[in-house]
């Protein structure tokens, strides 16, 4: 399994929540997710799939939530199952994970976790920098 939280203050909380509530910009931030062919299911739900950097795809469900500021992403299917969640409160955007990789990838799991820690920084990063 896959658990870490990491949060990174931010000034203008209005500015970001536009930018993380839209989904089809998540690779833009998120260099992990190459590609994700999504479309509206019912307000703010998302479904489709989702193509990640390494060669995998998998079936994803996106939800946003206006009244909390939260962005989760439920990875259905493929090399990774599970959930990241990304927040906007109290001045800071949190990014938490909750996954568990498939049997192939397991076997270098605390290198992908480093992986994806170190990516979900760079994504933060990105996301609190955009003008």
């Amino acid at each position: 399994m896959i658990r870490f939280t990491i949060c990174k203050d931010v000034e203008d909380e209005d500015k970001i929540w536009e930018i993380i509530r839209d989904p089809y910009k998540i690779p833009n931030y998120w260099k992990g997710t190459r590609e994700l062919n999504i479309r509206e299911v019912s307000k703010n739900i998302y479904e489709g799939e989702v193509r990640f950097a390494f060669p995998a795809k998998g079936k994803v469900k996106i939800e946003v939530d206006d009244n909390s500021r939260r962005i989760t992403i439920s990875y259905l299917s493929g090399p990774v199952k599970g959930k990241h969640e990304i927040e906007i409160k109290d001045k800071k955007i949190c990014s938490n994970w909750n996954v568990e990789l498939s049997l192939l990838f397991r076997f270098r799991e605390k290198w992908t976790e480093e992986h994806f820690r170190s990516g979900t920084i760079h994504a933060l990063e990105r996301i609190v920098s955009e003008k």
